[in-house]
């Protein structure tokens, strides 16, 4: 998961761009990688999480690398377009990487 703020005055433009381009996002993604949609807040605990928040759904650690190399495929393109909606100079960002419950590895009762 990715978070953060959109530029002022953007938000209604980011949600234009992704109905016309969130499919052909979700088809561009590379092989192990899942796009699942991008997200507005509409209630967070988390006053610093940003104010939109992407989620894909990686099949292993490696598919990280795999994400690492599609600058200048379309799944890229498509990011770097998504990307300039994004306030960079905000200081509300959020980063996260997920394991499912039932398949991490846990030590001890802590």
């Amino acid at each position: 998961m990715q978070g953060g703020d959109v530029k002022r005055g953007k938000m209604q433009k980011l949600q234009q761009w992704l109905a016309e381009n969130e499919e052909q996002l979700a088809q561009s993604t590379p092989d192990g990688v899942e796009y699942l949609g991008t997200y507005v807040n509409i209630y967070d605990s988390d006053r610093q999480a940003g104010a939109v928040k992407t989620f894909l759904r990686l099949d292993s650690y490696g598919a990280q690398d795999k994400l690492a190399a599609t600058h200048g495929t379309v799944f890229g393109k498509l990011l770097e377009e998504m990307i300039e909606f994004m306030d960079f100079d905000s200081d509300n960002w959020s980063q996260a990487l997920y394991k499912r419950m039932t398949d991490a590895t846990l030590w001890g009762d802590a």
